[in-house]
This record gives structure tokens, C-alpha cells and sequence, in this order.
């Protein structure tokens, strides 16, 4: 029981962790953080989403307390967390392939992006935003991924 108790606390812990240091990251270079060429690199965290299934909560809360001061309101702290944490459950379903679960991922979120913020609270036009959105988050993403794999290898107890 208390081993239980230990290992729900570091994955309380972990979620926590991650959580602030993707807020961190997005309000500390919010001019590129924004916008329909936005480039969030705490995006790189995402590639988390292949070793446990329980970061997606931690992109969760990330992006919604990120996104409470982005100037397209509702459809980025309302809608994108849901995005963010789905896109993390679905690279986790596919982990055995990394690399392709990651694109996955990363286009999920583009989509997100450019449809919901970006469309719908910017008004800019989805095949316009998509592209840009698209190709930061598949860079940022297997930038993490190496990130997360170097880490790994010094830190074999577990992320």
C-alpha cells in the first residue's frame, strides 16, 4: 500500500512538474508563443507522451493555464487543452512507432491550432495557419523526442 501511495505521488509529481514548465516556457517567449506563426518550444515536452499516458494531463492544465492569457480566448483555453491531451493519448496508443506516433501528434495539434484559435478566434484561414503550425510542432516534437531519448539513457530510473 505504501509503495502505491509513493508511485501516485511521483506521478502527481511528474504531471505537476511538466505542467509548469510548459507554462513557463510559453509565457516566458509569448511574442512567439502566439499567433498564426507561433513556435511554443515548450512544445517539445509533447514528445513526454510516449513514455507515459499520464502526461496528457499534464498537457492538459499546460495549455489551458498557457493559453488564459493568448488573445483568441475560448477556442485556445477551452478547446485546446481537450486537443493537447487527446494527441498525447493518441501518440501513446501508437509508441511503438515513435517517430510516426510523434508526426501523428504534432499534426493533430496543427490542426487544432489552425481550425480553433487561429481559424475560429483570428479568423485566418485554415490552409494558410495549417502549414506553418504543422511543421513547428513536427520539429519541435522530434527535437523533444532526441531530448526525452538523451535523458532517458542518464536517467534510467523513469521520466
Amino acid at each position: 500500500m505504501q509503495d502505491r501511495k509513493r508511485l501516485e505521488a511521483r506521478s502527481v509529481a511528474r504531471v505537476g512538474v511538466v505542467a509548469a514548465v510548459c507554462v513557463a516556457g510559453t509565457l516566458a517567449l509569448a511574442p512567439i508563443s502566439y499567433g498564426p506563426l507561433q513556435f511554443r518550444v515548450s512544445e517539445m515536452l509533447k514528445a513526454l507522451a510516449l513514455v507515459r499516458p499520464s502526461y496528457a494531463v499534464a498537457f492538459f492544465l499546460g495549455t489551458f493555464l498557457s493559453n488564459l492569457t493568448s488573445p483568441y480566448g475560448a477556442y485556445d483555453w477551452g478547446v485546446m487543452p481537450f486537443v493537447d491531451a487527446a494527441a498525447a493519448l493518441i501518440c501513446w496508443r501508437f509508441r511503438r512507432f515513435p517517430i510516426p506516433a510523434l508526426v501523428l501528434q504534432a499534426v493533430l495539434i496543427a490542426v487544432g491550432v489552425a481550425a480553433f484559435p487561429l481559424g475560429l478566434g483570428g479568423g485566418f484561414p485554415f490552409r494558410v495557419t495549417f502549414p506553418g503550425v504543422a511543421v513547428s510542432q513536427v520539429i519541435l516534437l522530434l527535437v523533444g523526442h532526441g531530448l526525452v531519448r538523451a535523458i532517458q539513457r542518464s536517467y534510467p530510473q523513469g521520466l
